[in-house]
């Protein structure tokens, strides 16, 4: 791990005072802070820093970069090593691991009610596991429609359209779409029935209209495309300029810009499925902010105070600005992004909350014969429902 060399950058630093805290008067010599960002993200966050302590001339910060693809690795080692920051940015989905692992601290003994009052809901469900308050949100991701401008200039209200502009693609090296049946894509797609495919703690609710609406909508979808099933083949085809659409997370989507072209990548609103009338949704999940465990109560005050800050509705839009971080806020405000950035907001604001305790993997495997049967392999729905639901009743 290594210290991140910053600059100004034209982020503008918010001015308003830290949220809901009182400023800390035993400050600790450094709050160690982990970052996986861009550099105009670290920039950005420094900015934040240097108005944080423009009020608090004592508190001093040690801001070090991580790259993404060895933070995981580089966070467990140095638990073992009992080297780990005061604070570390990271996914939402490790939160239950590091609690259970003892890397982080539970939360739930802080004044939590306020920030749970100013943060959207779809963020705060990415901290909370039973009682217990993982961390505090700091960014939405999840997933979203891409859509190539130059292949498809239209975007699809309609699952009925997306497939009818598909078909214009035949006879082409281009497809409409690529599709990913993976679970966490096609899971979410129960919201276009009415329903949540998946409770916490429950079974897949197949039984009544949702079920079979479900598995219509996954049929008449897969016209748009060919299927598979958790590869990167959907990616690949967006990326090389030879798929219309593609439903991926929105931390794509920088890449998917240098590649294609800011100009070419839209994110278009989820289109409606005819039989219910209602759109289809993806997954969301976030970043959040852990605070390890362990830490001296002076530490933790001052952490606390510098952690909510970052929540106020100022740091929040500070944090948003293309040029800055590009993070999505979590903040339950109105923030006049631009874009594609308030294309993907708009699109997660209607998704599903991931869940942190995601079911069995034979669960999984349940619903994916299912979609595989209706798309793939002609399977008439009732019969892949009722199949199903068998397999289920034997879990």
């Amino acid at each position: 791990v290594t210290a991140q060399a910053t600059t100004p950058t034209a982020t503008a630093a918010p001015t308003a005072t830290p949220l809901l805290t009182e400023p800390v008067e035993d400050l600790p010599s450094t709050l160690s802070i982990w970052v996986a960002w861009s550099p105009q993200g670290v920039t950005a966050l420094n900015e934040l820093i240097r108005a944080f302590q423009s009020d608090r001339p004592a508190a001093s910060f040690a801001v070090a970069y991580v790259r993404a693809d060895e933070l995981r690795q580089t966070l467990e080692q140095a638990a073992a090593e009992g080297q780990l920051p005061s604070l570390f940015f990271a996914p939402s989905l490790w939160g239950p691991e590091l609690l259970q692992a003892g890397m982080i601290r539970d939360l739930a003994d802080q004044p939590v009610d306020p920030i749970r009052a100013i943060v959207h809901s779809l963020a705060w469900s990415q901290v909370i596991q039973g009682d217990s308050v993982l961390g505090l949100p700091v960014q939405l991701d999840g997933n979203v429609l891409y859509r190539n401008r130059e292949l498809a200039p239209v975007p699809a209200a309609s699952v009925e359209g997306l497939v009818e502009s598909s078909r214009g693609f035949r006879g082409t090296q281009v497809v409409g779409m690529n599709l990913d049946y993976g679970y966490s894509t096609i899971v979410p797609f129960g919201t276009a029935c009415g329903g949540q495919l998946i409770q916490p703690g429950s079974l897949p609710d197949l039984k009544g209209a949702l079920g079979p609406c479900w598995l219509a909508l996954l049929q008449e979808l897969s016209r748009a495309g060919p299927v598979a099933f958790n590869s990167d083949l959907d990616r690949e085809a967006f990326r090389s300029g030879q798929a219309g659409w593609l439903i991926e997370s929105t931390e794509l989507y920088e890449t998917l810009a240098a590649e294609l072209g800011q100009a070419t990548v839209a994110v278009d609103p989820w289109p409606i499925y005819e039989a219910s009338g209602e759109p289809l949704a993806g997954f969301v999940w976030g970043e959040n902010l852990y605070f390890r465990n362990g830490m001296e109560p002076a530490e933790t005050k001052l952490a606390w105070e510098f952690a909510t800050f970052l929540l106020s509705a100022e740091s929040q839009q500070a944090l948003s600005s293309p040029v800055g971080a590009g993070n999505l806020p979590v903040h339950a405000g109105s923030f006049p992004l631009v874009g594609v950035y308030g294309q993907m907001y708009q699109a997660l604001l209607g998704g599903v909350p991931r869940p942190l305790d995601p079911p069995a993997a034979e669960i999984a495997e349940i619903l994916e014969r299912a979609a595989r049967a209706v798309a793939v392999q002609g399977t008439s729905v009732e019969l892949a429902l009722r199949r199903a639901l068998e397999e289920l009743a034997d879990v």
